[in-house]
């Protein structure tokens, strides 16, 4: 009687436990349907796994913190540089040397014609922390954002000794379409990059824009889901970039003037013809002063600062096999633009007290058939008015480049090759053939 009863208890328990399974699996199925019927009201699809679609999930790369969480990222990275001929600094080349067997002037003619340079560090391998601290109800429920980088590119240091440089370090508060940011970054004005030349960017020979302490406020509203407007603002500090101070009296010239650096930027998005890429045209304006006591320079005392910049950015063609092809730039005027990276370093003649005034910018191309392998050709140009100059002065600098990209994700490696002139007031020109190569191992 008793085995009986323990089969009878068994089968009951086994048709219980079916037919929960058979319970769940109808409930599973309804809730699927129901995020595909919700997916197809949004214009979307369902992920095919729920689970994936909370990407607020930590990873591995997540250091969850109280209210939020850090996500690390970076990479290692060895960089290789031959030229031809002299550069002012190997590392940090902002002029290539006159080749003039006439003259001979310390740090601005070469040793002799074709002296050549090699140089090798790994000074751009980069760790950075991405911040999420969720959503202040207090605030509207605004997000709360920031983030925290360096690299290693500080000079001057030894190559087996390089110190950490800042690049990125600020918070960021934002709405849908507004937001507040502090903290060291980009500057607003002319803010694309061009991507030969990793370890300046092309800074002083034709692409203007570094980095500085600032607040910033962004309005960027969404007009359907095509068209997007951009007004921003921001305070800077002047002289970030020189931390000159001309009167040598202990104070920088850009804090005796008593006034931050403004930058105001407009523009608009659009998603083009390229699905699920926007197309960015943007005008740029920036204003700063400085200030010298004691004699001045030339008898001036105040020197103001401006740049104007048209920065764009078109993505031509991308297909869902990987082929892309993006084209992008910038074209900016200015005076007296040392601090932000413009005139090839020269922001006032100190013999005669005058502003220096420049034209200049970047076009590139980069075609990329599949998404491992990308080529890259562009050309770059800081042109100096010729009136502002006194003799021994540069003149103009252009370099004209081509990449080779191999991502085989997380390695990259990259050769490139960069033909650097330099023209000088009263002394023959240099120039360079650069032949580099990097390995980056990204995580």
């Amino acid at each position: 009687m008793k085995q009986i009863f323990a089969v009878l208890v068994l089968v009951s328990c086994a048709g219980v436990v079916a037919a929960q399974t058979e319970d769940k699996k109808r409930i599973d199925e309804l809730e699927r349907r129901i995020q595909e019927l919700e997916a197809g009201r949004n214009g979307g699809t369902a992920p095919a796994n729920p689970e994936a679609a909370k990407s607020d999930t930590p990873t591995w790369k997540d250091l969850v913190s109280l209210g939020g969480h850090l996500k690390w990222y970076g990479f290692l990275r060895l960089d290789t540089h031959y030229s031809d001929s002299a550069f002012d600094n190997a590392r940090f080349p902002q002029w290539v040397r006159a080749e003039d067997d006439d003259t001979f002037i310390a740090g601005v003619t070469a040793a002799h014609v074709n002296d050549d340079q090699f140089n090798m560090h790994a000074r751009l391998t980069r760790l950075g922390l991405d911040l999420d601290s969720g959503k202040i109800a207090t605030l509207g429920d605004a997000s709360a954002t920031g983030k925290l980088e360096i690299d290693f590119f500080s000079l001057p240091s030894s190559e087996s000794r390089a110190v950490p440089r800042l690049r990125h370090a600020y918070g960021k508060i934002g709405w849908s379409w507004l937001y507040l940011l502090f903290g060291q970054t980009s500057d607003l004005v002319s803010p694309l990059a061009p991507s030969f030349n990793p370890d300046t960017v092309l800074w002083n020979w034709g692409n203007t824009g570094d980095r500085r302490p600032q607040i910033r406020i962004g309005i960027e509203p969404t007009l359907g889901e095509r068209f997007k407007l951009l007004f921003q603002v921001m305070a800077g500090q002047e002289g970030a970039i020189r931390n000159a101070d001309l009167d040598g009296i202990g104070v920088l010239d850009g804090d005796d003037s008593g006034y931050p650096e403004g930058q105001a930027r407009v523009g608009v998005s659009i998603q083009g013809w390229v699905a699920k890429k926007w197309m960015t045209v943007a005008f740029g304006a920036m204003y700063g002063e400085e200030e010298v006591d004691g004699a001045g320079v030339g008898g001036k005392h105040r020197f103001h600062t401006s740049l104007f910049c048209l920065d764009f950015e078109v993505p031509l063609l991308g297909t869902e096999s990987g082929f892309t092809i993006l084209f992008k730039g910038e074209i900016w005027h200015g005076t007296n633009l040392s601090d932000i990276r413009g005139g090839n370093g020269q922001g006032i003649n100190a013999a005669t007290g005058h502003l220096i005034r420049s034209n200049g910018g970047w076009l590139e191309l980069r075609v990329s058939p599949v998404k491992w392998l990308a080529f890259t050709v562009g050309s770059s140009q800081d042109d100096p008015i010729d009136r502002d100059f006194t003799a021994g002065m540069r003149e103009k600098v252009a370099v004209t480049y081509a990449i080779v990209t191999l991502a085989f994700d997380p390695f990259v490696v990259e050769a490139s090759y960069g033909y650097w002139k330099t023209e000088y007031e009263d002394l023959e020109r240099g120039t360079a053939h650069q032949y580099n190569l990097s390995l980056q191992l990204n995580f």
